[in-house]
């Protein structure tokens, strides 16, 4: 006789990690199933995060799980330019993915859920009533199975190559993260230096069509370096899904494209799908109405989706910037009034603070400047005067 629970989830995510331990902790039977062998293994996510965030939904990082914290952030133009925004107001830090991934796991487990690694989900199967699902050789039995195994191939279009080294180096920044623009290097993205404590940090690059790991060692060339680590860690930036429930099945985190555009963060985004869908999920088990699930997804759109939808069109605008481009647009952004106000934004909605402080008429300098549709989208939904 297959084995039932009220919840299978497929990948221990942060995302799948958060739902089964808000579920958990609500009386639900749930089963985490997770590939690797060992939760938070290999780290792929840099673990830039806003604590302020994080506390709205109660999976606040234990002190030892932060590495550091950040105090602002350089932009580099392909010319050499820079500004800087303060971040010392928006409690941005770094943390530990593989321990903060692992502080959730414990959680999910003293609520009551079972974690097992090193299996994986090969086919969910559902009908009116229930969901099979199909764990190597073993079947099981769910109310609902829950997706939080990544991009499905209908988000693959989104995915961006990417690969990170974990270093250590006398010229990392203490509590600076660096983010160096240029088109030709990291066309459609960017590389970053995040210090993640002493002289280690995270360093990363993404863009269409180039080799990552070329592209790093460019960036480390002529530095005194150790490198400690060397991960390939793909992004995803093409947006939420249109719908994050099939009947019986749920999609959270990546799985429901649950991360920025403009930077592949989601851990914020993906923690407040995962609680919102195990709250709705629950209720859905208690009443026997799967339809009640819709409103997991009327709540996190109405928090997120206009953010998104925002940085989706930022992201069409620097997507066709030229070097030349960004030399005039970071122009823009690097004069003090712009920074002020995005230095006292909230993290989690950059996009949206960002064309708040350039307002109306620099928007339309940045029309004058790119000549863009979507500048023109921008100017009509989104900046205030």
């Amino acid at each position: 006789m297959a084995r039932s629970f009220d919840f299978v989830v497929g990948g221990g995510s942060i995302a799948g990690l958060t739902f089964a331990a808000e579920a958990a902790g609500r009386g639900a039977s749930v089963l985490v199933v997770e590939e690797h062998e060992e939760i938070g293994e290999p780290e792929k996510c840099d673990g830039l995060v806003s604590l302020r965030g994080l506390r709205r939904f109660g999976y606040l990082p234990r002190p030892e799980v932060i590495q550091n914290q950040i105090m602002a952030a350089v932009v580099h133009s392909p010319g050499g330019k820079r500004f800087a925004v303060s971040a010392s107001a928006l409690e941005v830090v770094v943390l530990d993915r593989s321990a903060y991934d692992k502080q959730v796991a414990r959680q999910a487990e003293s609520a009551g859920a079972t974690v097992r690694t090193g299996a994986r989900v090969d086919g969910a199967l559902q009908s009116q009533e229930a969901v099979t699902v199909r764990v190597g050789d073993e079947s099981m039995e769910c109310k609902y199975y829950v997706d939080a195994t990544g991009p499905s191939p209908a988000l693959r279009d989104g995915i961006l190559p990417a690969a990170k080294y974990e270093l250590e180096g006398d010229w990392v920044s203490q509590r600076l993260v660096d983010v160096y623009l240029d088109a030709d290097l990291y066309p459609g993205f960017f590389a970053w230096v995040i210090p993640s404590g002493g002289h280690r940090a995270k360093v990363g690059a993404a863009g269409r069509g180039i080799n990552p790991f070329r592209a790093l060692d460019a960036i480390i060339a002529g530095k005194q370096t150790t490198i400690l680590k060397r991960v390939s860690a793909p992004i995803y930036v093409g947006g939420p899904k249109g719908r994050f429930v099939d009947h019986r099945v749920i999609f959270v985190g990546e799985s429901a494209g649950q991360v920025k555009p403009t930077t592949a963060g989601g851990i914020m985004t993906s923690v407040a799908g995962a609680v919102s869908a195990a709250r709705w999920a629950c209720e859905g088990v208690r009443r026997d109405d799967p339809s009640l699930l819709g409103n997991y997804q009327r709540e996190w759109d109405a928090v997120f989706r206009k953010e998104m939808s925002t940085m989706a069109r930022v992201r069409g605008v620097f997507e066709k910037l030229s070097n030349r481009d960004m030399e005039s647009v970071i122009e823009m952004l690097a004069t003090p009034r712009v920074v002020a106000r995005v230095s006292q934004s909230d993290f989690d909605f950059h996009a949206s603070a960002l064309l708040g402080a350039l307002g109306l008429s620099g928007v339309l300098r940045m029309a004058r400047v790119v000549g863009s549709a979507e500048v023109r989208s921008l100017i009509q939904r989104d900046p205030s005067p």
